[in-house]
């Protein structure tokens, strides 16, 4: 926990770092604010529902190969939630034309 001194130290630095370069500063601003598009959500979402199911189908069966492709589909569904968007590498648009 910070003192109220380096608190205002802080948000000192952060004022003066927003006016000296507000473009890096919006950079933060941005990851700050859980910037995950709403499809990257959905697509997960629907992966990890089928991924579960075809567990429990893998696992009634019998069947080993069922459920090792369900639990891949499970940390695919897991790593497409936990993506955030992707940004050009340089700050600047990935389609300059749009």
């Amino acid at each position: 926990m910070l003192s109220d001194a380096e608190q205002r130290r802080l948000t000192e630095i952060e004022i003066s770092l927003r006016a000296e370069d507000p473009r890096f500063a919006r950079r933060f601003d941005a990851r700050a604010g859980g910037s995950r598009p709403r499809w990257q959500t959905v697509v997960a979402l629907i992966l990890a529902i089928g991924a579960a199911l075809g567990v429990v189908v893998g696992l009634v069966l019998g069947s080993v190969a069922t459920v090792v492709v369900a639990v891949t589909a499970l940390g695919a569904a897991a790593g497409i939630w936990g993506t955030p968007r992707r940004r050009h590498p340089f700050g600047g648009s990935p389609n300059p034309g749009r």
